[in-house]
């Protein structure tokens, strides 16, 4: 989890120098687009280390960082998903990303906080997130990669059970996790 400054900012150089370096490397379309999907889904390290870096107080850039990069960031996360890396043409899973995309800048619209209940601190982005909204972001990131999915939905309940919130820090363990398995892989 990441719980300062100098983790999220320490996790966003991390993945992104391994992205940039493994693009220099002869790989193929799929493994591009693996690299790429990881450098948007790393990004969000950068906003959390912006919120650390204002101590989350309630000002403009926590408002401009909860409330639109944030909801920017996750909703390229589906956009490259759903259509660069699965090609969809569907004009019923449009519809879908687009009402969860519009969800997504509704949703967060606000200011983030700190949980502060455990050792574990983390931004929490405008409220905590729920499971249902968390599962229904998973699907529309992984989709159709269902082993992920249900890698993911395990981690959702482990943090939900020994954590008790702020799941949008998992990019943080996830990013430098699939980073380092991507610079092992490719």
């Amino acid at each position: 989890m990441c719980f300062s400054f100098e983790i999220s900012i320490g996790t966003f150089l991390v993945s992104w120098s391994i992205c940039i370096y493994l693009l220099s490397k002869n790989l193929n379309k799929k493994q591009i687009q693996n690299i790429i999907f990881l450098m948007i889904f790393s990004s969000i390290q950068l906003a959390d280390a912006i919120l650390w870096y204002i101590k989350m107080k309630k000002n403009n850039i926590n408002y401009i960082v909860t409330s639109f990069i944030i909801p920017l960031i996750l909703s390229l996360q589906i956009l490259y998903n759903v259509f660069i890396i699965n090609n969809n043409k569907n004009p019923m899973i449009t519809l879908f990303v687009i009402i969860g995309i519009l969800y997504l800048f509704y949703r967060f619209n606000g200011y983030s906080k700190s949980l502060c209940n455990n050792k574990l601190s983390s931004p929490i982005w405008e409220e905590d997130l729920k499971i249902c909204e968390i599962i229904i972001f998973a699907i529309l990131i992984l989709y159709p990669n269902y082993m992920r999915i249900l890698d993911i939905f395990i981690l959702i309940f482990l943090i939900k059970l020994y954590i008790g919130g702020a799941y949008g820090s998992l990019w943080c363990a996830i990013a430098n996790i699939i980073a380092l398995y991507y610079l092992y892989k490719y």
